[in-house]
């Protein structure tokens, strides 16, 4: 028989309550980005926010008044901006990441009628134009210049790169790899890129619905087994060790941390919860992964942890 909504409410407030008896590991406060301190044309939360390869910020920000304008801020490990480029007729971003040669790449989640990607420079010029597909979930770009990107379940319903779950392109917003999809495929299916993380310029994800951690390389993926969690949404790797952070419902702040072995991802450690510094609950926040390193912005504030942080108690 079924179980109504009030058992599966029941459920789930049991499973909270669990979650909460773990012991937790904090974010730290890295900083705060702001657009600027003396120019108020602009407002005030970013319009989006990412992590490059060397681990610093960047920030679109929209003009209040003007729909196409928008200022790109780059910032420093302590969140302050070293440099900003105001850009008109870009594209609304959803994901902001930079490209070497002083380059940033603007990617609009929804691709409704021809590009949803731009390339722009740091003198407000823009040099490329292009299609990276619907349903983007994820984009990490590497110190190469490689353009990784993941893609949630409306992507299927498409055609191109986006229904292969995992794609990487050049600079110029060219397909350069797909992830092997299909039934003629050995490696587990991508059917939404829950999680993303991108290292040097190698590719890691722990995807739904088979959630195998699973590496990409230059024209090569690596199925490394089964994880020992499924579900998480956010995924920190250093070699054989890793953290799955997140899940379902109530587990959304759970911290897995694993190791890889001969026969796959096992557990490393008890559970964790991921909780703000001062013990609060994570909530309305973006996530980026850069190796071992997890990066956390709620509106301005900017928080980060790493897979030693995760597994260290908090007092």
């Amino acid at each position: 028989m079924r179980r109504n909504e009030a058992d599966r409410d029941r459920a789930s407030l049991r499973r909270r309550l669990e979650v909460l008896r773990l012991p937790v590991s904090t974010l730290r406060r890295a900083g705060h980005l702001l657009p600027s301190s003396t120019d108020r044309d602009w407002e005030r939360t970013p319009q989006s926010v990412g992590v490059g390869p060397d681990q610093q910020p960047v920030a679109v920000w929209n003009d209040h008044s003007r729909p196409q304008r928008r200022l790109v801020t780059a910032h420093d490990d302590r969140g302050r901006a070293l440099r900003s480029v105001v850009l008109d007729g870009c594209l609304l971003p959803t994901f902001v990441q930079p490209l070497p040669g002083d380059r940033i790449l603007l990617v609009s989640a929804r691709r409704r009628e021809g590009s949803n990607a731009e390339v722009w420079d740091f003198d407000g010029h823009r040099h490329h134009a292009g299609d990276l597909g619907d349903a983007v979930e994820q984009v990490l770009t590497t110190p190469a210049g490689d353009i990784w990107v993941g893609y949630f379940d409306e992507a299927k319903s498409g055609s191109g790169p986006q229904t292969h779950g995992l794609a990487r392109f050049t600079g110029d917003l060219r397909p350069a790899w797909l992830y092997p999809a299909g039934p003629d495929s050995p490696l587990p299916s991508i059917f939404d890129c829950f999680t993303l993380n991108v290292t040097a310029e190698t590719a890691w994800t722990c995807a739904y619905t088979d959630f195998h951690l699973v590496s990409a390389s230059g024209t090569q993926a690596t199925d490394h087994g089964r994880a020992p969690y499924q579900g998480a949404h956010m995924l920190l790797v250093d070699g054989r060790r890793g953290a799955l952070i997140g899940g379902y419902a109530p587990e959304y702040d759970l911290i897995t941390r694993y190791r890889t072995t001969p026969d796959g991802p096992v557990t490393d450690g008890p559970p964790r919860r991921l909780v703000l510094p001062d013990g609060m609950e994570l909530r309305d926040f973006r996530a980026t992964a850069r190796g071992p390193e997890l990066h956390i912005f709620i509106r301005t504030t900017w928080y980060r942890a790493d897979l030693d942080s995760l597994g260290a108690d908090s007092t």
